[in-house]
């Protein structure tokens, strides 16, 4: 019975411990953004087929994207996946852009190319950023 009181204490205090050190979110100050904020204001593909000496094709995806915060985002990444008429993944890509300032858009491009691009119908789209 000793034993188990004992176990059960320190438990509670590791649990108190963690408590006090963990209050904001990695990446907050103070529990607030500190990374900025991207927003995508559009974006639109097109899929082009090839022909040639390689069977290569393209997807496309364009658009704006603005950084609506009040502090100049370090790193922001648009990241797109494409899928084909069954939903069924193609592949994935991403652009980048450093040190976008406060209200700055940025018109960025996200493209893939391969020999099954032709077959992407549609796609999803997530912005992110990093301090």
């Amino acid at each position: 019975m000793r034993g188990t009181v004992r176990v059960v204490t320190i438990a509670l205090m590791l649990v108190l411990l963690a408590g006090s050190f963990g209050c904001t979110k990695p990446g907050t100050r103070d529990g607030k953004l500190s990374g900025g904020e991207l927003k995508i204001l559009s974006h639109s593909m097109t899929v082009h087929e090839f022909t040639g000496g390689a069977p290569q094709s393209s997807a496309v995806v364009i658009g704006r994207a603005q950084n609506v915060s009040n502090v100049t985002i370090r790193f922001a990444m648009i990241a797109v996946n494409f899928y084909d008429k069954n939903g069924k993944f193609i592949a994935k890509a991403s652009a980048i852009k450093e040190n976008l300032g406060p209200g700055e858009v940025w018109d960025f491009s996200v493209k893939t190319v391969g020999p099954d691009a032709w077959k992407i119908i549609s796609y999803d789209i997530a912005a992110s950023t990093r301090q």
